[in-house]
């Protein structure tokens, strides 16, 4: 449990459009499960068995979530996706969301350890999630939303050089190289106006 766990998850969009988005953190994924208010293909979580499902594949953890464990982190999923929202706008976390985060972070998380590791509990990953997002949102001028008009995904920008645009060159990046390529041809064949 040392290692971090990778970030990136496939995206589904109502017109049936698949794409990879990398969040650029766990917390951010973590919200990405359903907290931003997206369309409904972006519901991962529909009970506590998808939430363990979710820490399985991330975390290599097999933990069992009860009713209890799944509101928590639906509750600390919800305010990770306040706080970047506001972060992404040059706005404060919101007081609520903050007091969420701050709870979760101040549990005992997974400590790397050269002995055996201690037991993951759905709380410690609650904590390990809380962390990463009081990280992730305490450098906001990394914080950022996507580029393209019609999309506003928020994602940490990772890049040596800070100069991250696109949720994904895949798709909104994608889209803006295809809309500057038919402007410009459309340009060249436009009459051109005589003296």
């Amino acid at each position: 449990m040392s290692n971090a766990p990778a970030t990136g998850q496939w995206m589904d969009s109502r017109d049936g459009q698949r794409w990879w988005f990398d969040s650029g953190a766990i917390s951010l994924d973590f919200a990405y499960t359903g907290g931003f208010d997206g369309p409904p293909e972006w519901e991962r979580w529909h009970g506590p068995a998808d939430l363990e499902e979710w820490w399985r594949e991330r975390f290599g953890a097999r933990v069992a979530v009860d009713e209890a464990g799944y509101r928590k982190a639906r509750e600390l999923r919800g305010a990770i996706a306040r706080g970047a929202m506001a972060v992404s706008k040059g706005l404060p976390v919101p007081p609520d969301a903050v007091a969420v985060i701050d709870r979760c972070a101040a549990m005992p998380d997974l400590p790397p350890q050269l002995g055996a590791p201690l037991a993951p509990t759905a709380d410690r990953l609650l904590a390990a999630v809380g962390r990463d997002a009081v990280a992730v949102l305490g450098r906001p001028e990394r914080v950022r939303s996507c580029s393209a008009d019609d999309c506003g995904l928020v994602y940490l920008d990772t890049s040596r050089a800070g100069s991250r645009t696109w949720c994904s060159m895949r798709r909104c990046g994608n889209r803006h190289k295809v809309r500057r390529l038919r402007e410009r041809r459309a340009a060249e064949h436009r009459p051109t106006e005589e003296n």
